[in-house]
């Protein structure tokens, strides 16, 4: 499994704590509901409910940063590239060595994992399973909601009647792509980065009938463009950089996000499609590591797509560095508000847009 010194190595932060902010900052974050639609800390052995000094996220964190609900993210397979990664399956989860015969079994431990820590939590932690429940944030008795996402269509193990048995599990957004090609889509980071397969077709049309909410992040340039006229329902780009504002403003020159972040032009179709891209607070993605350059991507974010199609999708704990922890977040709604934007445009950027579309699941 990967251990507490790789953990802390893949997950450290430029600014460390919540910072100063103001008083009426902290009182207006606290009012509005704040929302990040992808977070990995379920695919590392963490406690999740206690306080710890490793990774972005844990409850008692999350309660501090006043984030209200968050899109705990599930993934089963990734490129055999480290010492930790074995095989096709991911073991670094804390779960049994044994190779797991399907995906989908590893896919249904990660959510038990998930269900079990909002059993233990006493009240703490809701794990949100309908619409029903995507009204009332924040809550009043600080409860946090968890919703879960799955990255990568392999999971489905080929059969797409497997996404009804993802529904009943929980799932609440599922993305086809990830980071590297599968039978259904090419990925932004993979060898052909190819279109939609037959299958992946098959696959979109059969979430939006199950109600789970499509998610192209990951998904290759070509992909995007095949599945945009597929999509009849509310739909999320949930973690991404923009490919022209880390180019422009990169300081962080090691690193090319030139496949993994969002063309202008896909940026584009996506918003005239009526979808909704989560901005990630990875360092690499965007190119920076201060406050300035989060809130100078979300404006750029803005001004190309418009208010209405920018979110949060931190991508904490998803193995980068990113520019504070979940602590930080209301650094974020004060350098918002700072940066230009409206009240009602930071509660809609930071939460409002991402209600909206997780809505319209069933």
């Amino acid at each position: 499994m990967i251990s507490r010194l790789t953990d802390r190595a893949l997950h450290g932060v430029a600014l460390h704590g919540p910072g100063e902010i103001r008083p009426d900052a902290l009182a207006f974050h606290s009012r509005i509901p704040v929302v990040d639609l992808l977070v990995g800390t379920v695919l590392f052995r963490r406690r999740f409910l206690s306080r710890g000094a490793v990774g972005h996220v844990d409850l008692p964190r999350a309660q501090d940063g006043g984030l209200d609900l968050l899109g705990l993210s599930i993934a089963t397979r990734f490129p055999d590239l480290r010492g930790s990664l074995s095989g096709p399956h991911f073991r670094s989860l804390g779960l049994p060595m044994r190779a797991l015969p399907t995906n989908m079994e590893l896919a249904e431990a990660l959510m038990r994992r998930v269900e079990n820590w909002a059993v233990a939590s006493g009240g703490r932690l809701e794990l949100v399973r309908s619409r029903a429940r995507l009204t009332g944030f924040p809550r009043p008795d600080g409860r946090v909601g968890a919703f879960i996402g799955v990255q990568g269509g392999h999971v489905l193990d080929g059969d797409p009647a497997h996404v009804t048995l993802l529904r009943s599990l929980g799932a609440r957004m599922l993305a086809p792509a990830h980071v590297m090609d599968n039978e259904l889509v090419g990925s932004n980071t993979g060898l052909r980065r190819g279109g939609l397969t037959p299958l992946g077709r098959e696959v979109i049309d059969e979430l939006q009938r199950s109600g789970i909410v499509v998610d192209l992040a990951h998904m290759s340039s070509r992909g995007i463009r095949d599945a945009l006229p597929l999509l009849r329902e509310p739909f999320v780009v949930s973690h991404t950089g923009l490919a022209a504002f880390h180019g422009r403003r990169s300081r962080l020159r090691r690193y090319s996000a030139a496949n993994r972040n969002l063309s202008s032009e896909d940026a584009l179709l996506v918003a005239e499609a009526g979808g909704l891209i989560g901005l990630t607070l990875s360092t690499s993605l965007l190119g920076g590591d201060t406050l300035g350059q989060v809130v100078d991507a979300f404006r750029y974010a803005a001004d190309l797509v418009g208010v209405g199609h920018v979110a949060l999708g931190s991508d904490f704990d998803g193995g980068l560095r990113t520019v504070f922890d979940v602590t930080g977040l209301p650094r974020l709604t004060q350098g918002l508000l700072d940066g230009g934007f409206s009240p009602d445009e930071v509660a809609a950027v930071m939460g409002g847009n991402a209600l909206r579309v997780l809505a319209a699941g069933a």
